[in-house]
This record gives C-alpha cells, structure tokens and sequence, in this order.
C-alpha cells in the first residue's frame, strides 16, 4: 500500500475535520462530543471498505480508504482526549 498517499489522506482529512468542526471558522461553537462516535463509526466503514478493495481486486482504491479510515478515527480520537 502507498504510505505516503494513506499519510496525506488521512493529514488532510484530519484538517479539514478540524477546521469543520473545532476551529471556529465555520460555527461559533465547536461540535457536540457525541459527533466522535459518528466520526468512530465513519472511520470503521472506511476501514472495511478499504480491506473490501484490497480483497475484491480494486487495490488502486485502498490507499484512499485507508487514508479516510485513519484521518477520521484518528481526529475521533483526538476530540476524546483532548476536547
């Protein structure tokens, strides 16, 4: 699998879900702590997806799943600990 490409993917993501949901720069309020779970269950779909690629024949696509399964769970994360 391309580390590099599941690394950007998941930086970016990550970002993006920050700058969503934390930042301030699109709602005054930072996102209730319930939405991790959402963001916990998202990133557990993306994970199968990503093992559903690599198995069906399609492993083009594995790094890009891989990438949102490990942005996404890992800012679920992160909002569990430090928000």
């Amino acid at each position: 699998m391309a580390t590099g490409r599941v690394a950007a993917v998941a930086g970016g993501i990550g970002a993006l879900l920050y700058l969503a949901l934390d930042s301030g720069v699109f709602a005054t309020e930072p996102a209730p702590a319930i939405a991790s779970v959402s963001l916990a269950v998202l990133a557990a779909l993306f994970g199968v997806g990503a093992w559903a690629m690599r198995a069906g024949g399609q492993p083009e696509r594995s790094p890009l799943l891989a990438g949102l399964a490990l942005g996404v769970g890992g800012y679920a994360l992160l909002r569990l600990v430090l928000w």
